[in-house]
Formats: structure tokens, sequence, C-alpha cells
């Protein structure tokens, strides 16, 4: 087993982890294991203090999205067998596809090939988090997968400051705006 195949691992177990489970507390366990390997696969390009940032910047948005959560004080329903078959079957999928476009994609772009393996299932796992579901912290974790996704693939091409920085902020804003939307609901049916 290569080195780069650990972060890997943690970037399927992460996706089926979100797409699999409802409720917040597997969700943002999800997350930390997919900002961990995001951490681990960024590393080997950029310097380890950039990379760094981008493990604590999603962690953050992790906390502000679960800090909407404790306070919500209500979980998401119980999914149903099929609910959860099916949804694991679309992952299933998706980590086929991204695997499937990895030759195409590298005379695309050039960009190591774990990274850019990482950042496929990252893109195709938030796609897939982004189409099955309506609630405001699914989308939140969906656009955060998304971009996980797209900032691994584009560390490889750009190793620069600023891009980390306003990529940060963006992760810091979806988690931001993701807690509004969240407690704006319930925000209206008291106010």
């Amino acid at each position: 087993m290569n080195i780069q195949t650990i972060p890997l691992l943690f970037l399927i177990v992460s996706s089926f982890i979100l797409i699999l489970f409802l409720g917040w507390r597997y969700a943002l366990l999800g997350l930390a294991l997919q900002y961990i390997g995001v951490f681990w696969l960024i590393a080997q390009t950029l310097p380890v203090g950039l990379a760094a940032v981008k493990l604590i910047v999603g962690w953050m948005a992790g906390a502000i999205l679960a800090s909407s959560q404790v306070s919500l004080g209500e979980e998401l329903p119980v999914s149903d067998l099929s609910g959860r078959i099916f949804r694991g079957f679309v992952m299933i999928f998706g980590v086929i596809v991204a695997f499937s476009i990895l030759p195409a994609a590298e005379t695309w772009i050039p960009v190591e090939r774990s990274l850019l393996t990482g950042g496929l299932i990252l893109l195709i796992s938030g796609l897939v988090q982004l189409g099955l579901t309506g609630n405001p912290f699914r989308l939140s974790l969906g656009l955060l997968t998304f971009l996980a996704g797209f900032e691994m693939i584009y560390a490889g091409l750009v190793s620069s400051v600023l891009v980390v920085g306003l990529l940060g902020l963006i992760n810091l804003g979806i988690g931001l705006a993701g807690s509004y939307f969240i407690l704006s609901a319930t925000l209206e049916e008291t106010g």
C-alpha cells in the first residue's frame, strides 16, 4: 500500500459518512476526516503551513455549522434503509466515475495523480450531496466538500498564499451562511 492511498481512503470514507448518515454529529466526523485527508494530500505539494490553513479553516467552518445545530437542538429524521442503500449506490457510482475519468483528466490538468484523484472524489461527492437534499446543513456540507475538491486540484496548479487565504474566507463564509440559513427558519417561527 502506497502512503498516498491512506488519505484517499480517508476521503472516500468521509464521503460515505457524509452521504449515508444524516445525524449532524456523524456529518461533522466525516467533515473532520475529509479535511485531514485534504491536509495530508495538499501538504505534499504546498508548504505545511498553507496546508494547515486549509485544515484549520475547514474545521472552523464545521464548528460554526455545529454551533447552529446545537442551538437548534433537533436532529434530522432517521433515514429508512432504502434511502441509505440508494445514497450508498450513488456514492459508489460516483467513486467509480471519479476513477474512470482520472486518465482523461490527467491529460488536461497537470497535477499529481493523488491530488487529482482526491479532488475528483470530493467534487463528485459534493455534487451528490447537493443533489440529494434541501436541508441547509446538508447543503452547506455539500458546498464545503465541493470546494475542498476544487481546492485540492487548484493547490496542485497554483501555490499562492493569497489564493489559500481567499479560499479560506470562502469556506468560512459558507459556514456562516449555512449557519444563518439553519437558524433563520427557527427565528421566523419564534419571531
